[in-house]
């Protein structure tokens, strides 16, 4: 069936339910970030395979709401759709909600599929189109009726997370969770992301590209766990393993029942940003609903220190494969070599794969080159991919899943000799990294407080960038994780502290459209700095192992203080991953890492 075709069938069958309107998201019912295929509705209608999109079907117009990042890629894949690319003004929003309450004539109805709605997303929505007069029909599936061949749910199988790895037994998470919960005063607790049902039970999956998750939903309580899932994807042993902690295995599907037959009177506790309002519904009204962030959040947010002692050998690990894919890249492009941005996208992944307990890639790696850096989150493709040439600059966006940790680095470097813009834009925001990562701060402070320190360099040259500056980044898990931020606009909850133990991201940027993006991303943990008598004071300590281009830094716009961090850094960098290099590549590394 040919996409225009797909879209007469879907307006058929809103025109049998009596909707005005239809609305696609891209999402499902986990909120995941990448989506398995079986749920990829909005890329099977439109051809449009961007992380992020919705889709909006009227009577007469049939539009793709994205953001600046997938602009072009959308432009492109629309063609021949008949659907129609609407540009978003500000990223991650759903504008397409004021439009249509504006739009669509009185009293219209919407459709919507509510599995792929959070409940706080469908609370947001039912009060926008109400205030306008019109409704919103939250069961809507029409999909699945024109999608006849659409693939099934992922089928495989779960693995343990070894505990040399985890820190912390199954039991003892439990345990955490149920005390949590009592002290709610709740008796259930529904998990429906993947990460936080992963981490719960040290099981780790492959049912999702780029995270080793497994499709599931999780129940906690006082009386056991029971974890709703397909029996086919449990081993036998792990079964086993699971039943000596009262975790017991029900169909996946049989979540919805378990819902409809909770106890009267009872309290279960879930995230209303998490859970999919269609499961929310199953709910009986005569059952007590608290609202709050999942304990599994806060609780896998803080890494134990066997996580920690885990993610630092992953750095040499990975640091090991940056340094050789740095001094690749240099020999390859300098010696008339013809490569590419997926070459090196696939070189960066092979030097990793000679690594021990390595798993696989973190999330699409950001290769580009040029221009292309300027598309803030680019993924490289062989469609898109440009060549490499002796000048201008490359951005390499890249990261890996071990079994101890998760990586997550970004490395701007010069193919030439840079120009003084070049220089300075690089250096301005590399400012901004090392502002964050030199920073002491007092406990309670929260990532929003601190971003100024990441923008003033740029700001003060009258330039910004319009993403996060810093994520929380999973253990095996998800490479973007909750609950911290540093900044106004990533992900997570701006009204959380950042805590000793916590991993995340410093990423400053500058991005010239047209022309290159510059990015120097550190992952970090926090750790005790100092006690006095004005507090507890906590402090940055970055863990990523790898030289940072000197060739593009402008030295007379660092101060001292930053000058000596710099090469104290790459003092360490030089001597924790010298012995896991080659003679050429340690040769090369030492010239990298020379003092300013």
């Amino acid at each position: 069936m040919k996409r225009p075709e797909k879209l007469q069938a879907i307006r058929g069958l809103m025109i049998e339910r009596g909707l005005d309107a239809y609305i696609i998201p891209s999402s499902d019912p986990h909120q995941n970030e990448y989506i398995p295929p079986c749920w990829q509705f909005r890329a099977w209608l439109s051809g449009f395979s961007g992380s992020a999109g919705t889709i909006v079907i009227t009577a007469d117009f049939a539009g793709l709401w994205t953001d600046s990042r997938y602009f072009l890629q959308a432009g492109n894949q629309l063609k021949g759709s008949t659907i129609e690319l609407v540009k978003l003004t500000i990223p991650h929003t759903p504008e397409h909600i004021p439009w249509l309450a504006s739009t669509l004539a009185p009293d219209s109805k919407v459709g919507i599929d509510d599995r792929f709605f959070s409940l706080g997303m469908v609370q947001y929505m039912q009060e926008i189109l109400a205030a306008a007069g019109h409704q919103l029909i939250t069961e809507t599936d029409l999909l699945t009726t024109v999608w006849t061949d659409k693939p099934s749910i992922p089928d495989n199988p779960v693995f343990v997370h070894d505990l040399k790895f985890s820190g912390i037994s199954r039991e003892k998470k439990i345990r955490k969770v149920v005390n949590v919960l009592e002290s709610h005063g709740a008796g259930y607790h529904l998990l429906t992301t993947l990460d936080d049902i992963a981490w719960l039970l040290n099981l780790r999956g492959s049912d999702i590209s780029f995270c080793p998750l497994f499709i599931s939903y999780c129940i906690v309580s006082a009386s056991g766990t029971i974890l709703f899932i397909n029996s086919d994807k449990i081993p036998y042993a792990i079964g086993e393993d699971l039943k000596k902690d009262q975790v017991t295995i029900q169909p996946y599907e049989a979540i919805s029942d378990f819902l409809k037959n909770l106890p009267p009177a009872s309290v279960i506790y879930f995230s209303p940003e998490k859970v999919n309002h269609a499961l929310v519904q199953c709910i009986p009204s005569g059952v007590k609903k608290i609202h709050g962030m999942s304990v599994t959040t806060g609780l896998k947010a803080i890494k134990n220190s066997v996580e920690i002692d885990g993610l630092k050998r992953v750095m040499v690990k990975d640091g090991s494969a940056w340094v050789k894919t740095l001094c690749w890249i240099d020999k390859q492009v300098h010696s008339g070599a013809i490569e590419s941005e997926w070459s090196v996208a696939l070189k960066i992944a092979t030097f990793r794969a000679e690594q021990p307990d390595y798993l696989g890639e973190s999330f699409h790696p950001i290769s580009s080159y040029g221009w292309h850096g300027a598309v803030v989150h680019y993924s490289v493709t062989t469609e898109e991919s440009l060549d490499l040439h002796p000048d201008g600059i490359f951005l390499l966006d890249s990261g890996g899943h071990y079994s101890d940790g998760t990586t997550d680095t970004t490395r701007t470097i010069a193919l030439s000799i840079p120009d003084h813009q070049q220089k300075s834009d690089f250096t301005r925001a590399l400012k901004g990294t090392l502002g964050v990562s030199m920073l002491r701060f007092p406990k309670g402070t929260k990532g929003f407080q601190m971003d100024i320190l990441a923008r003033k360099a740029l700001w003060d040259a009258g330039l910004n960038y319009g993403h996060g500056t810093g994520h929380g980044v999973g253990f095996l898990l998800s490479v973007h994780e909750g609950p911290q931020t540093i900044g106004t606009s990533a992900s997570g909850n701006v009204n959380v502290g950042i805590e000793p133990g916590m991993i995340t991201t410093v990423e400053p940027a500058i991005y010239r459209e047209g022309s290159y993006g510059m990015r120097t991303e550190n992952i970090t943990v926090v750790v005790e700095d100092m006690e006095n008598e004005f507090g507890t004071f906590y402090r940055f300590e970055t863990l990523t192992l790898a030289p940072i281009d000197k060739k593009l830094i402008d030295r007379e716009l660092l101060t001292t203080a930053e000058v000596d961090w710099l090469n104290a850094y790459h003092q360490r960098v030089f001597n924790e991953l010298a012995e896991s290099l080659t003679i050429d590549e340690r040769s090369w590394l030492l010239e990298a890492t020379k003092p300013l």
